[in-house]
């Protein structure tokens, strides 16, 4: 990244291209608050890109985590309690206060001096309890907070650039707290009809007082818990939902942050991309260049792993493998495994050394840096899913999917690749698992996952679907493997919760296990492309006998057509030996 690039006037440090939504459709939201319920929630509309948007700086990341954090246990009334407690408050309307505390476009009335890069809210006076809400730093994304009673509030998501909808992901902080109260929140305008706040996840916390007294970073925390669907209305016949869950606080006048999973921001990654080229020990293992410039202009960053330690005629003889993350804003622990993998990649060990000299890494570990900056839950600037757009990305709205397609497919004339994944978060299951394609080569596609499966603790292979659904055809996945006949084209799910098999059962992922996960990838590419093939021929013989026929499992999204299975006759697997070095030919 050109250096030129990263100079910020108004303040030190990375300075970002920042997509702002101006809204002037919606400033009135919810605003005739005796109507509130009534009223539909805001669709955000980028009328200008502002480079030079001062952005409140996010939370220092702490190495150390709390390795098992249970899953949480819900009272088993507390859906007939939340449903009473809207009951109440639709009945005591005149008791609510409906007091608007934080606007991230508005104008605040609290402020003497208006200005936008001050709190929303100003506390009258030291006795003022009110909490003070943030969201304007990158990643965030909470549009309007309403106190409803002294200690509860009502939060209003912001949606997806120019898009309707799309809330799930969140990111927002509170601070003027008090030790040992109980707040509520009441995020209002979910879409999805459910989720896995049902079945034990937690929100992620992090208080600033607990990392500078105890060394305490992101940890899982809440109670109350619960999902369910309101009473405001989205349109004829459908509502949103809401996810409450109370907090209590540790210190007075702390800062609070709260996640849906452990952020893992633009700026995050193009710091650990500048210490990584700047270390002498690393640099020569991996090269860093821009694929293209966003519809915003954030650099999209591509690397390439591998020993460049030869005539360059030579790496043609390596095969490639092309990796993805983060083309979905809101799944952050696709991150965290992309950054295991590189760690170990570009790492000391004997086994890295090994993967670098037989193989060329192509890694995109942001598809999506405008939708990441600017908080979006599934979406680019251009307010389209950009995991949809591979069968024909648009140069123009669609930039980083239309060079990243266009990469692998000069990658592929050039060399051979074994495998492709890109990486996600999972809003709906447990577990740690993959997505695979399925084709005339019966079980191949499942040998890498099942390998994983052998060497992982957190994923599992009973969780993976294997098949070409419909309604994926146009998602890397599918496209890569239709179009360029990458047998071992994958999409990698990490759970937003946690396992429910295994040794991790019942407790929630953090980043150490989705890094983790990225180590074990790279472990079990070894074993997969090794010259000794005998774990692999364990690995067909137990599929051979799992699978006798060859069978398209569906996900739950599949079009219902789509869910017969297909049952193919068996035809003989050949088998080709790569030509990897063994371990016993490197010298460390």
């Amino acid at each position: 990244m050109d250096s030129s690039e990263n100079k910020n006037p108004n303040k030190p440090g990375l300075c970002l291209s920042f997509p702002y939504p101006q809204d002037p459709e919606d400033q009135n939201l919810l605003n005739d608050l005796g109507a509130y319920y009534d009223q539909q929630f805001p669709t955000n509309e980028i009328k200008s890109t502002a480079p030079y948007i001062p952005l409140i700086v996010h939370p220092e990341f702490i190495e150390e985590v709390e390795l098992y954090e249970f899953i949480y246990t819900a009272k088993e009334n507390i859906n007939e309690e939340c449903f009473r407690r809207e009951n109440q408050r639709a009945d005591q309307q005149d008791r609510l206060y409906y007091r608007i505390v934080y606007d991230c476009f508005d104008i605040s009335p609290y402020q003497e001096v208006k200005c936008q890069s001050e709190p929303y809210y100003v506390p009258k006076n030291i006795d003022d309890t009110t909490l003070v809400f943030e969201s304007r730093f990158e990643s965030g994304n909470l549009r309007r907070a309403i106190q409803m009673y002294d200690y509860e509030y009502d939060l209003v998501l912001r949606t997806d650039l120019n898009t309707k909808g799309n809330m799930q992901w969140y990111y927002f902080s509170i601070s003027n707290t008090r030790k040992g109260q109980k707040y509520i929140f009441n995020i209002i305008n979910m879409l999805k009809p459910n989720s896995l706040y049902n079945f034990g996840m937690k929100p992620c916390v992090y208080s600033e007082k607990n990392a500078h007294i105890h060394h305490i970073g992101w940890v899982r925390n809440g109670q109350d818990i619960c999902y369910y669907q309101n009473t405001i209305k989205k349109s004829p016949g459908a509502c949103y939902f809401t996810l409450t869950f109370s907090l209590t606080t540790d210190h007075d006048n702390d800062t609070v942050y709260l996640a849906h999973c452990y952020p893992y921001t633009y700026t995050d990654l193009c710091k650990y991309l500048d210490t990584i080229v700047s270390n002498p020990k690393k640099n020569h293992r991996i090269r860093r260049k821009s694929l293209c410039q966003t519809i915003s202009g954030n650099t999209c960053d591509l690397l390439t792993i591998t020993t460049f330690n030869g005539r360059v005629e030579n790496l043609k003889y390596r095969k490639g493998i092309v990796l993805f993350a983060r083309v979905h804003p809101g799944e952050p622990n696709s991150s965290w495994m992309m950054k295991g993998i590189i760690d170990y990649l570009i790492g000391p060990t004997l086994q890295a050394k090994i993967l670098r000299d037989n193989f060329i890494f192509k890694i995109i570990p942001m598809l999506n840096p405008d939708g990441v900056i600017c908080g979006n839950n599934r979406c680019g600037s251009a307010g389209v899913d950009l995991n949809r757009c591979w069968i024909d990305p648009s140069k123009k709205l669609h930039p980083t999917i239309y060079h990243a397609k266009a990469m692998v497919k000069q990658f592929a004339e050039e060399n051979e690749i074994v495998l492709s994944c890109d990486f996600h978060g999972h809003s709906r299951k447990k577990n740690i698992f993959m997505y695979g394609c399925v084709g005339k080569t019966r079980n191949r596609e499942r040998i890498f996952p099942k390998l994983l499966e052998k060497i992982s603790d957190v994923f599992s292979f009973n969780d993976c679907v294997f098949g070409l659904q419909k309604a994926k055809e146009s998602t890397a996945r599918i496209v890569i493997y239709k179009e360029l006949g990458i047998i071992n084209s994958f999409t990698m799910e990490a759970s937003f919760c946690g396992a429910s098999i295994g040794k991790h059962a019942d407790f929630h992922f953090n980043q150490e296990h989705l890094q983790q996960l990225g180590h074990d990838f790279c472990e079990a590419l070894l074993d997969f492309c090794s010259p000794d093939q005998s774990k692999v021929k364990v690995i067909m013989e137990e599929l051979e006998m799992l699978n006798p026929y060859e069978e398209e499992i569906q996900d739950e999204n599949a079009d219902e057509d789509e869910t017969k299975r297909r049952k193919r006759s068996k035809k003989p697997i050949v088998k080709k030996r790569t030509q990897i070095k063994s371990k016993k030919d490197i010298q460390p």
